[in-house]
C-alpha cells in the first residue's frame, strides 16, 4: 500500500492556504487574522476537517503542510516585512487548530468506516 502523506501534505498545504487566498473576499482583510470575528479560526478548523476527511492519517504531515501552505502564500503574495519570523511563530500555533479538526474529522472518518465494515 502507497503512503498518502504526500497527498496529506499537498492538500494541507492548498486548504491552508486558500484561507489566505480567500481573506481578502470573505473580511476585506489581506491577512486572516486581522479580520474581525473569527474567521481565521473557523477557515482554518474547516480546511482542517476538509483535510482530516480526504486523508486520516499522517497528522504531523498534515500540521506541517498547512504552516507550509500559509508561509508560501504570505511569502508569494504579501509584502514580506519585518515581522515575518514573528509571524511564522503565529502560523505555527495558529496551525494547532488546523491539525485538532484535522484529528477529530480523521477519527470520525475512520469510526464511520469501522461501523459500515460492521453492518
Amino acid at each position: 500500500m502507497k503512503s498518502r502523506a504526500p497527498l496529506a501534505f499537498v492538500l494541507s498545504a492548498v486548504l491552508a492556504a486558500a484561507v489566505w487566498g480567500l481573506s481578502i473576499f470573505l473580511t476585506g482583510k489581506n491577512e486572516p487574522w486581522d479580520a474581525e470575528g473569527p474567521y481565521y479560526l473557523v477557515a482554518l478548523a474547516i480546511a482542517g476537517a476538509i483535510s482530516g476527511a480526504a486523508v486520516p492519517k499522517h497528522p504531523v504531515v498534515h500540521y506541517v503542510g498547512a504552516v507550509v501552505g500559509q508561509m508560501a502564500y504570505e511569502l508569494v503574495v504579501l509584502k514580506v516585512g519585518p515581522l515575518f519570523v514573528l509571524g511564522l511563530a503565529f502560523l505555527a500555533a495558529y496551525s494547532i487548530i488546523f491539525l485538532i479538526a484535522m484529528a477529530v474529522a480523521a477519527s470520525l472518518r475512520k469510526r464511520m468506516s469501522r461501523a459500515a465494515n460492521v453492518v
